[in-house]
């Protein structure tokens, strides 16, 4: 009688080189795609916090316009001054850096959180780019251009 439920033989139970090499291939493609999500994960992220940056920017100065057209003090106060007296003075600035300090001053009251002002003010040097973690990952940096007539100053998010 001969057995017929023997183990199947050892030489039939292994993988190939074909199948080992394919194998391999798929793993390296999977992980190349993982990798590759992961990267542009972050990078995007930077890019949403930069954006964020900017409109928090943007809000600030729209802020610091409204309250600069009221005069606090003095004989007039509680007047309004003209817009281009206000533009003057933002256009009077010779840097972004020198705007954002209107805007957000190291005393007193200004329209950017004190956290995020000190956070550009850390990050940002002399080359007249205001600057932050965000944006350096993100190799970006926010610019306060000339405010044109007919217009609201505006924060610009540019790449280096």
């Amino acid at each position: 009688m001969r057995y017929t439920n023997r183990p199947p033989n050892r030489k039939n139970r292994a993988f190939s080189l074909v199948e080992a090499i394919f194998t391999i291939a798929i793993i390296a493609v999977m992980s190349s795609i993982v990798v590759a999500a992961i990267s542009n994960a972050s990078r995007d992220a930077n890019r949403i916090v930069a954006r964020q940056q900017q409109a928090t920017l943007n809000s600030a100065l729209n802020a610091w316009v409204m309250g600069s057209m009221r005069i606090a003090s003095g004989a007039n106060e509680g007047q309004l001054r003209s817009l281009e007296d206000v533009r003057a003075e933002y256009n009077g600035q010779a840097s972004s850096l020198a705007r954002l300090q209107l805007v957000a001053p190291a005393t007193g009251s200004g329209y950017l959180d004190e956290t995020t002002r000190e956070h550009f003010i850390q990050y940002t040097n002399n080359s007249g780019r205001i600057e932050s973690s965000a944006l350096e990952a993100g190799n970006q940096h926010i610019t306060l251009p000339t405010w044109a007539s007919g217009e609201f100053p505006k924060a610009l998010l540019q790449d280096n």
